[in-house]
Formats: structure tokens, sequence, C-alpha cells
């Protein structure tokens, strides 16, 4: 049976298609696109009709930044839930990070991931590797191992790599495979004197620096995860003027929410980086607006209740972000910021999966992936964490209001997502 997607608004910036199409999906993948009318309607008792009349069609969203917790940490999220959230909040894609239990620092590891991933997900879930062993920064991984046994990506995540020559060496062995290093920049020389209080942006800064210094030594790609500042998107801008393979990302978080609408002191407010003052929150959307942000990724990082009910310097950093990232970025980007629709589209969509390599998603074309997200523009949602699909429930935007919503997401055809007419 074919699937027949009829009167929705497509926007698909890989091709820059927009308008109102039909779309005909068959055995997993996209088999037509046609205008309206087009399609004859005495073939339709062939088709099993979706009726997207109102709504807006994209690709299915890809983010280059999750944390799926699964092995090692299932009570704050397992790849079978961590899935089902991503799907709801429109997501087909997502790739995980490496700090798990254990890391994914070696390719039984990450062959592990993948049977997990196989049984329970229900949506494609890319491994990022370990650049260390247990993310120590003691000793290096066998990175091409990594890659061959299906690493999307080398990162040694929130415990950012401090020796310029294991940086060097992930950075070399990742361009030899086409691959990206993605991290997390953070010099824990200085952020470990603010356990009780936010950490300044040079500690963010002087790291992202450096890697653009590395990164151009060994013709290396980085992929900067979560920024967070003006400073270091200064950084970003003059070398990627410079022709650097530099990329980077932002979270709905930080171009969302500042340090007077929140107070981040608050354990639920509580990431990492932190969330900074107005004026960096400006610049974040500055960088949106003017190109130096490349994609917008949620850094989702479910926890348990309890570790979240801590004094400050103890409380685990993250937030459970996945399902509500679109209406905010919508809400506040486009609607706020009139960043174009068509661009916001393509940085949860067809840049990422160019940033990734992965050429079979991220754009609706004849031949490619059904993998399809459905929104409502004109809806409205309320964040309501006990309605996350996510084990994890920690966010700083409960009971905040944003507009368009996640109506239906379909991974290979098949609706993974729908949500409830109640």
């Amino acid at each position: 049976m074919k699937t027949w997607i009829q009167g929705g608004y497509l926007i698909n910036p890989k091709t820059k298609t927009e308008g109102y199409y039909d779309v005909v999906l068959e055995d997993g993948v996209i088999a037509d696109i046609r205008l309206p009318g087009e399609l004859s309607e005495e073939k339709s008792a062939s088709f099993e009709i979706l009726d997207a009349t109102g709504l807006t069609l994209v690709p299915g969203f890809i983010d280059l930044h999750v944390h799926l917790r699964e092995p090692g940490f299932e009570h704050k999220e397992t790849i079978y839930t961590g899935t089902r959230a991503c799907a709801k909040g429109g997501y087909t894609t997502v790739a995980c990070m490496p700090n798990t239990k254990p890391a994914l620092d070696t390719p039984e590891h990450i062959r592990a991931l993948k049977a997990i991933i196989e049984r329970d997900a229900v949506i494609e879930v890319l491994p990022v590797g370990a650049i260390t062993f247990g993310l120590a920064g003691e000793k290096l991984t066998d990175h091409k191992a990594l890659f061959e046994s299906g690493a999307v990506a080398l990162s040694d995540d929130g415990k950012t790599t401090m020796s310029e020559i294991f940086m060097a060496a992930a950075l070399k062995h990742a361009r030899e495979y086409g691959r990206f290093v993605t991290t997390h920049s953070e010099d824990h020389r200085i952020s470990g004197q603010y356990k009780d209080s936010v950490y300044p942006l040079h500690a963010e800064t002087d790291i992202v620096e450096r890697d653009i210094r590395l990164c151009e030594a060994v013709d290396g790609i980085l992929h900067v995860g979560h920024v967070s500042g003006a400073e270091t998107l200064d950084a970003i801008r003059k070398a990627k003027s410079k022709g650097i393979s530099v990329t980077c990302e932002a979270t709905p978080h930080h171009f969302a929410l500042d340090d007077t609408m929140v107070n981040v002191m608050d354990p639920q407010a509580k990431v990492n980086p932190p969330i900074r003052s107005e004026a960096h929150r400006q610049a974040v959307v500055k960088a949106i607006l003017d190109g130096t942000v490349d994609i917008i990724a949620t850094d989702h990082a479910p926890h348990d209740a309890e570790s979240k009910q801590k004094p400050y310097s103890e409380a685990a950093y993250g937030i459970s972000g996945i399902e509500s990232a679109f209406s905010i970025a919508y809400t506040t980007l486009v609607l706020k910021n009139q960043l174009p629709m068509m661009r916001l589209v393509e940085m949860m969509t067809s840049k990422p999966a160019s940033i990734a390599k992965i050429n079979s998603v991220g754009s609706i074309e004849i031949g490619k992936k059904a993998n399809l997200t459905l929104l409502d523009l004109a809806a409205q949602i309320t964040v309501e964490p006990d309605q996350f699909i996510s084990k994890g429930k920690n966010t700083p935007f409960r009971g905040r209001t944003f507009q368009g919503e996640v109506v239906m997401t379909l991974y290979g055809g098949e609706i993974v997502y729908k949500r409830s007419d109640n």
C-alpha cells in the first residue's frame, strides 16, 4: 500500500522547494512528489490517504547532540524511551553521545549499543565514539576501528579533551574518514573554580580557539557544540572567514533564555555551558541570523528527579529538551526574530545531514528515505514536563507557552508519533 500525503505545505531546504505538494511514499522511501491535482483521483483507491491540510510538511528533524543514557544510566533514559521522545519532537535521526557506562570507546561497545538500537529504537540513532578511553583523557581509543564499527563522529563530550596531542590526533583521524570531531568546549581548570556559580565564558572560548588552531594545523573537521556566548562566536566567525572547516550549533535554551528569565542557580536551569546574560543570548540569536551558527541541536540530557533535587553545586547538568525544541525555536527565531522558516528547517534537517554526511535523509526528494515531520504552525503548546515521553522531566521551560507543534512524525514511511486528538 502506498501512502499519499495530501494538502500539506512543503518546505524542503535542500532543493529550495516551498509550496503545496502531494507526496507519495512507498516501501519506506519517497516515491513521487506532485503538484496538487496531478495524481489522478481514480488511482486513489490504491493509496492510504494522509490528510495534511493546514499543516506544514518538512524533512524529519536531525539532532547531532543527544544523550540517550543507555547503557549504564537506564534510570535516566533508555533507547526505547529516548527515541520515542525524539519522535514526539519531530526527530527521525539523532547522534548519541558516548558518556554511557561503559563509554562508547571500543568497537564492541558500539556494536552492543547498535544491537539495543536495532531492538528498541523507533528512529535512526548514530553512535558517537569516544576520543579517549572512558572519556578520561589519558589514552587514545582506536579511532579508525570506532569509525569502521559505525561511529558517526568522535567526542569526549562533557569531559573536554585537554591534551592538544590527543585532540589533534582525533581531528586528523576523523578527516581520514570524512568525519568530524564534535566538542564540549570547557577548560576544566577554570570551570572547576566555580562550583557554586556560573563559570565565565572564556573557559569556553579559550578551548574553542585552541581547537580551531589545531583543526587548521591538521586540516581537520571541527564541530563546536552548544555555543553559549559572544566571544566564542566571534572566534568561530573568524575561523570560517579563513576557510577553516569548522561548524557549530546552538541550543534552544541558549537562544531562548537568559539569566533574567530564569534563576540560573536553580538546579532545573543548571546546564553546561550555562545560560548566560541577555547580551550573550542576543549574540547567539545574531549568529543564527547571520549564518555563523550552522545547526540547532538540543543537547537533550534527561535526568532522574533526584539528580536535580539537590543544591546547585551537587545537582546534575542538563535539560530534557528534545520534545519542546521545535516549538521554542519556531517561536523565538521565526516569530520573534524573523528568521526565515526555510532557514530554520535547514538548520534542523539538511545542514546537520550535510555535516554528518548522511545522504539518504534530510531532504524530501524522490528516492530519499521517507522520514518526514508534519507541523501545525498555528497551534500553541505549554511545556508540561509531566507529559514528556522522556524519563527526564528536567527543564527550565516548565509552564512556558510557545507556538508551533509537531503533529506527526514518519520514519521510513511509518508513523512513529501522532499528536493526540484529546
